[in-house]
């Protein structure tokens, strides 16, 4: 579909952002949905972050993605932040309302339930490594999706917090392990960026050699798409989840709540492994 003046435009802010798959993943959901809308990244130094918001607002921004490192500072702009958001203390999508108000929403934790639940992890208990804005966001929709939350992180007042917000939404839900300890549950999720291109390439969040064939581990790092963690995961008869299945998955739900209706993430997934494909020619 050809842009005009109608076409809508949504965005994703952070920095960097420049080699984000988004644009995309949701170019590609709109299309298949006949949406005259059109997804780009915008890159915003993160001194300018509230001053984006206000910038979604003077343009008309139908609707936002946040990531980081912006997650936390874009709030003070915004008009409204809703209980998860404001729980976490994260928001990664802005919603416009009907009267233009920016509304902070928080998908990152539903989107990896989501993904979990679509690759049939078993959620009697889960390991959530870190306690970052995504970690917070994953505890909270853990604990509220039932599932006992076990937390570990480096910086001990760090991962209390994490914990102390699962046993806000359900009470008793979330404790405290050392990553020694992450092998005692069922799924692992790493969401610290060990593991990433350009960042930690060659490190693990734990010692993989506590996996085991019945762990499911989910890594939030998409890039590369199998990380040092989830290749020792698959070598170690493990079943792996990779981070563009929890990347297209909050991503659909960011269209929920801008459209008020779910794409498929399967043609997401396709569109994102396509465009890395074209990327490594």
């Amino acid at each position: 579909m050809t842009p005009t003046s109608r076409t809508k435009l949504a965005a994703v802010i952070g920095s960097p952002v420049r080699h984000s798959l988004s644009p995309v993943i949701h170019n590609a959901a709109f299309a298949a949905h006949g949406d005259d809308w059109v997804y780009t990244a915008l890159e915003v130094d993160p001194a300018h972050a509230t001053a984006a918001i206000e910038a979604m607002r003077v343009l008309g921004i139908a609707g936002l993605s946040v990531t980081m490192p912006h997650k936390e500072m874009v709030i003070p702009a915004l008009d409204r932040v809703d209980d998860e958001a404001r729980l976490v203390h994260a928001v990664n999508t802005v919603v416009r309302e009907d009267d233009g108000s920016l509304v902070g929403c928080n998908t990152d934790g539903i989107g990896c339930v989501d993904a979990l639940r679509a690759a049939g992890a078993d959620l009697s208990s889960v390991a959530v490594i870190g306690a970052g804005a995504t970690a917070r966001a994953v505890v909270a929709a853990l604990a509220r999706a039932g599932v006992s939350v076990r937390v570990a992180n480096r910086t001990t007042q760090r991962r209390d917090e994490a914990v102390e917000i699962g046993n806000v939404v359900r009470a008793g839900s979330t404790q405290a392990i050392e990553l020694d300890q992450v092998g005692a549950c069922t799924t692992i999720i790493n969401t610290t960026p060990q593991g990433m291109a350009g960042v930690l390439p060659d490190a693990t969040p734990f010692d993989p050699r506590a996996l085991l064939p019945h762990h499911f581990v989910l890594d939030a790092v998409y890039n590369p798409l199998e990380t040092p963690l989830l290749r020792v995961a698959r070598e170690r008869g493990s079943t792996i989840i990779d981070g563009l299945d929890m990347l297209c998955a909050q991503a659909a739900r960011q269209q929920e709540a801008w459209l008020a209706r779910r794409p498929d993430v399967a043609l997401m997934r396709r569109a994102a492994l396509a465009e890395l494909a074209t990327q490594q020619r």
